[in-house]
């Protein structure tokens, strides 16, 4: 149905005759609905209605209801809110209905005393007061307000009038958005980017605004950003959703910290602003019916590409549960106590255990730079710290979210993933974990807060499928040493059993689709229950006793002649008949004949049949180990590919965070959990960094594959994974070893690499606690100890496995497994080092490289990588890059060739060697890198104009007698007064046109009104505050404007250089071709000179003096922008000090020259073809429409 039958339904719904509904008209954004509801008495309410989904309306749409007036009786945004939680897949006439009529019977029942509170003291914002202040330990009675707060004074309860309403005056709407618009010039000019998605000014009810900043301005490692699969051309965006109206820091810190009624959900995108249904979508719940399966058609790649997706980080669960927890609590406890972000943590830790704060010691460790960051150590962006840095009484709250959250996201790898407290070690990790506390480790296990599963799926998926196999094997042939225990599962009972005993030799049955092939244990009747099966209506019909199934169970379900069947429980109602999910789950195993259900269900028996089941009420904890082997296989066998899963999640990103709960017909919940903690429990950080068979080239291009980190001289028949970094405890006990034996060690070669294979059952155990010699599998000729070998060609023999099964859902399909391991070279304190290394100590051993060889497996072609010669090995030799073997112990693979090991893969270990250049094992952390390219660029995509128009004040003057604003323009960032003089500017020196013979009526008709526009805004804006200036008696025609840029920040090294060389103004050309306002202006700098960027120049302007904006070209131009944002948007480009300040190229007064219009259209073109953007089909008129006054031309001021 989709897209027609919503615009069907928005028809039928304008020209229903609903009650107390007085309109239903079309929003400007596709999907937005806008209804007016007109209560019996009191004001009219207009409310929003978002659909996220119209390709799936309206089975697969789900709706986001929101109002945007202020004028709300008690409880209405509850309502919304409830009306909202069962609108999925519903019709519009529908909906529309269901909210009058549950508002009018709200409105109807509600006391006429209700006073809804919108912001101030002591209450919600727009909410109801929980009546339970003691509930929270930071209320205002402990935390006083620190100071006057003008907003509080506007929202207190003598506002609200006895009609349950609240009246803005506009002295009071206009003082609201001179706050919020502050609150967020300061976000903009600590660095971040902001976006409006909706709301933020005075009459909003529910605000979303996005903060976001460029990856590459973290300073993060390439290691690290690679571990957290970041893009360093995304953004990390901090969403803030208010509730209850827009609050101030004064009126937050007033309230107790649970009534903020604000929300916070941190991800990547790959544009500073999401789109706003998908960030809407990280504030829905997913664990619905109405997502989309797996079976549904993809949209398109390329709309999938430049939408403006908003998705989960690695640590978005952990992340966004500290956020929404604590964040308000330790802002209020630093505001009060004065005390860094990690000594309030403190502080909450000790008077959570009911220590008296006045016993506490507030020791100044919590400043310590380890605890604190400094500008030293990182990037200014994230050392900055407006609470005390701020040197105004007005302190921004936005901006405090902002770097309270990209503080820990940055150094999550020092604190711990549940208490969020630091983590003591001298080791640090390349990916965030817990701390030492038991009770951490079972939240980091059970409760969601360790890696996202759904985040490994889609972006590593082939080291989930590389886990999971590891699993199965292991727990087929019984070699798990843990288990999931204290995670609370609800298992099956196992029926048939299918793995063999520790270390035995497994030979599969083999199944013609029958249960008979499989082994029964003995006392299985008591687990089955009788009962007769619809096949036609997916029922099951119980012969005696109570219910024994709610809904949302699991059951197995058994019939002769088929193989057993997993269905999730949907109707109980009308028991002793209960419905089962129509497509049925049945377990595949690589060594029979089933096969995975598809949405397709199997030929139905159209008669009632005889049929067993096998209920979900098993505790796992309760299980002994054969069986907790047995349940493990079983459920693994039950759930979808890798594949299926990743392509389940691409879907579901749409329409909300994704999550495999939500496919609920298809995963159950004890599959789930055994997944996650297939995922969870492996604290190593793999890498893929080799095509895997059946991976396409685009596959691997996003998967971001780095091919240069792979072993060289290696056969391509193994796939290659890196270990970036081993378990945490693991890599602390290793560098510790390096450091004891530091005296033992040759400088030149601390450590050496060797091989070791092991079969592919025991690499579940080796990956997570490493190699060991607990068990004795192949003699010990040589001593006790790991054994290891130079000639990869001896461990081969030990990777095999007798009787190897698959995962059925694996795409790898291993058969063997064998890791390349640094080991301390210290080979005189070995077990034996001759003809194997014995190594008797398993601190001295991490695996650096993990090399699987698949079935089936198909040669790939690399993509500009090294030829491949006749052995099927890379041609290239060992780069000089990698890193240095000792002679004595060097690697061979099996074509006897020395193995080249990359330097990324000692990044513990550097540190010991002699030719070590860099600064350490534990520096994850850079300061920013330089640019490489060699022209300057702003960001992929420019701010909105919606946006910039925000930061713009068109109601903060001082207000008339009248109430009303005297003034229309206040520019973000005014400068204190200048030397400018308006109107000083000789027009002998400029390059002044004739009228265009290209000129049209629409443009000029445009451009009169946009003249008159910015003329009108300089009337009423002190020059030395606006920033640019227009002389009017120096535009002869209107597609040609002559602009001043002047009084810039006196700190600013171009300032510095202007007032060196007596320079008041930066003189700027505006052309504008017959297609304005469709196609942008062109834009280019006449005077003075600057310093070009391969020379250290920077401001974003080229060589040939043209702007280097996407927004000044068809790729990042809208007919909607307007000239002032054009000109704020320059002017705050050649103010950015990154990735260079801009500075003159010479500070000799006498010795300035203007840029010529063929350099700079010429300039202009080439940064265009070097950024993909698109040259306005019109830019050729400017080029040759009249010409510059001369190039080289010398002038003074």
């Amino acid at each position: 149905m989709g897209r027609k039958a919503y615009i069907a339904d928005v028809a039928a719904a304008t020209a229903a005759n609903i009650p107390n509904i007085s309109s239903v008209t079309k929003g400007t954004e596709d999907g937005d609905l806008h209804l007016s509801f007109v209560p019996h008495t009191g004001a009219p309410m207009e409310i929003s209605i978002l659909s996220l989904d119209i390709g799936g309306y309206p089975s697969e749409n789900t709706y986001m209801i929101t109002t945007e007036s202020l004028d709300l009786p008690k409880d209405v945004n509850a309502v919304l809110l409830e009306t909202q939680g069962f609108s999925a897949g519903m019709r519009l006439q529908d909906l529309v209905s269901s909210i009058s009529k549950n508002l009018g019977k709200h409105l109807a029942t509600s006391s006429p005393d209700d006073k809804p509170i919108i912001g101030g003291t002591g209450e919600d914002n727009g909410g109801v007061h929980s009546g339970d202040e003691s509930s929270d330990e930071y209320s205002s009675d402990e935390y006083p307000d620190s100071g006057d707060d003008d907003w509080a004074e506007i929202y207190t309860n003598d506002s609200v009038g006895v009609t349950s309403t609240i009246k803005l005056s506009p002295q009071e709407t206009i003082k609201i958005n001179k706050r919020i618009r502050s609150d967020f010039r300061a976000v903009k000019a600590a660095g971040f980017k902001i976006g409006i998605l909706s709301g933020a000014k005075a009459g909003a009810v529910s605000s979303l605004v996005s903060i976001s900043v460029k990856v590459d301005m973290l300073g993060l490692s390439e290691e690290a950003t690679q571990a957290w699969d970041l893009d360093s051309q995304h953004y990390i965006v901090l969403l803030i959703r208010y509730l209850d109206g827009y609050r101030s820091f004064n009126a937050i810190m007033q309230d107790p910290a649970k009534s903020s009624n604000i929300e916070f959900r941190i991800g990547l995108s790959n544009k500073y602003k999401p789109a706003l249904a998908s960030a809407l979508a990280a504030f829905t719940d997913s664990n619905r019916e109405h997502v989309k399966r797996p079976n549904s058609l993809p949209r398109d790649k390329e709309e999938e590409i430049n939408d403006a997706h908003f998705s989960s980080l690695f640590i978005s669960s952990s992340l966004n549960e500290f956020i929404n927890k604590s964040f308000i609590t330790l802002l209020k406890v630093r505001n009060n106590i004065g005390v860094t972000w990690s000594g309030a943590k403190t502080w909450f830790n000790e008077h959570q255990s009911k220590i008296e704060a006045k016993k506490l010691e507030m020791e100044y460790s919590y400043d310590d730079p380890k605890v604190s960051p400094t500008k030293q150590t990182f990037p200014e962006i994230i050392a900055k710290d407006h609470l005390t840095d701020n040197q105004t009484n007005q302190v921004s709250f936005p901006l405090l979210a902002a770097q309270f959250a990209l503080r820990y996201l940055t150094r999550c790898t020092d604190y711990c993933l549940v208490c969020h407290d630091q983590i003591e070690d001298e080791f640090e990790a390349l990916k965030p974990y817990v701390c030492s506390n038991p009770l951490c480790l079972y939240q980091y296990m059970s409760l969601g807060f360790g890696p996202s599963v759904e985040h490994e799926i889609l972006t590593q998926p082939y080291v989930v499928d590389l886990l999971v196999s590891f699993c199965y094997a292991a727990a087929r042939n019984r070699r798990l040493r843990e288990y999931p225990t204290g995670m609370s599962l609800v298992v099956p009972a196992v029926i048939d059993t299918i793995t063999v005993s520790r270390g035995g030799i497994f030979s599969a049955p083999h199944s013609s689709g029958s249960t008979s092939s499989r082994i029964q244990p003995p006392a299985v009747a008591q687990y089955l229950i009788d009962v007769k099966v619809d096949m036609v209506h997916s029922e099951i019909l119980f012969e005696k006793g109570k219910c024994p199934v709610r809904i949302g169970d699991w059951l197995e379900l058994r019939m002769t002649g088929r193989p057993p069947a997993h269905h999730r429980v949907e109707n109980v109602s009308m028991f002793p008949t209960v419905r089962l999910s129509s497509d049925a789950v049945i377990p595949k195993s690589s060594d029979d004949g089933y096969v995975v259900a598809t949405s397709i269900p199997s030929p139905p028996i159209p008669t009632l049949s005889p049929a067993t089941v096998t209920l979900y009420n098993q505790r796992f904890d309760d299980l002994d180990e054969v069986m907790k082997a047995e349940t493990i296989v079983l459920l693994l066998e039950t759930l979808p590919s890798v594949g299926e899963m990743q392509t389940f999640l691409h879907e579901q990103i749409r329409v909300a965070e994704p999550s495999l709960r939500s496919w609920k017909d298809r995963v159950s919940p004890a599959a789930l959990g055994i997944l996650r903690w297939i995922v969870a429990s492996n604290r190593s950080c793999i890498i893929q960094i080799d095509k895997c068979p059946g991976q396409n080239d685009d596959e691997a291009t996003l998967a971001k594959l780095r091919l240069d980190q792979r072993i060289s001289n290696i056969p391509e028949s193994y796939v290659q994974f890196r270990f970036a970094q081993g378990a945490p405890d693991k890599e602390q006990r290793f560098l510790t070893a390096l450091k004891t034996n530091r005296e033992q060690l040759d400088t030149k070669y601390p450590t050496l690499f060797a091989w070791h294979g092991s079969p592919l059952q025991n690499w579940h155990s080796i990956i997570r606690s490493g190699l060991d010699f607990k068990e004795t599998l192949h003699g010990r000729a040589y001593g006790h100890g790991v054994y290891h070998a130079i000639d990869q060609k001896i461990s081969i023999g030990y990777a095999g496995g007798v009787g190897v099964s698959h995962w059925h859902g694996s795409q790898l399909k291993i058969s063997t497994a064998m890791s390349l391991n640094e080991i301390v070279n210290v080979p005189s304190l070995f077990a034996s080092s001759h003809p194997y290394l014995v190594v008797q100590h398993i601190d001295w051993i991490q695996c650096r490289y993990l090399l699987v060889q698949v079935k089936e497996w198909e040669t790939p072609q690399y993509p500009n990588s090294t030829a491949i010669d006749a052995t099927g090995a890379s041609a290239s030799n060992i780069r000089p890059e990698d890193v240095v073997q000792d002679p004595k112990f060097t690697a061979r693979s099996t074509l006897q060739k020395p193995i080249g090991v990359p330097v990324c893969a000692i990044s513990t270990s550097k540190s010991f060697r002699a030719d070590n250049s860099t600064t350490g094992p534990d520096q994850k952390r850079r300061k920013h890198s330089k640019a490489s390219a060699n022209i300057p660029s702003l960001a992929s995509d420019s701010d909105d104009m919606e946006d910039i128009a925000f930061l713009l004040s068109d109601d903060e003057d001082d207000l008339g007698e009248d109430g009303k604003s005297q003034g229309q323009f206040v520019v973000l960032n005014g400068a204190p007064l200048t030397d400018f003089v308006p109107g000083s500017l000789d027009r002998s020196t400029l390059p002044m046109l004739d009228p265009p013979s290209y000129a049209t009526p629409i443009a000029t008709k445009t451009l009169q009104r946009n003249l008159k526009e910015v003329l009108e805004v300089q009337k009423k804006v002190p020059p030395h505050e606006l920033g640019w200036y227009i002389d009017a008696t120096l535009i002869d025609n209107f597609y040609q404007w002559i602009v001043e840029l002047h009084s810039f920040d006196p700190a600013l090294p171009l300032a510095k250089d202007m007032k060196i060389a007596g320079v008041t103004s930066i003189v700027l050309e505006i052309r504008f071709g017959k297609d304005y306002p469709h196609s942008p202006p062109f834009v280019r700098v006449i005077r003075p000179r600057f310093l070009p960027f391969m020379h250290g120049g920077g401001g974003h302007v080229t060589g040939g003096g043209a702007m280097c904006m996407e927004l000044l070209t068809n790729t990042g131009w809208s007919a909607v922008s307007s000239i002032e944002g054009v000109l704020l948007q320059v002017r705050m480009a050649i103010m950015n000090l990154e990735p260079k300040p801009a500075k003159l190229l010479t500070t000799n007064s006498n010795g300035q020259k203007d840029y010529g219009i063929s350099e700079a259209v010429e300039a202009y073109r080439r940064v265009c073809a070097q950024h993909g953007w698109t040259v306005p089909p019109d830019f050729g008129d400017f080029a040759t429409n009249g010409t510059a006054s001369g190039r080289g031309q010398n002038w003074t001021y």
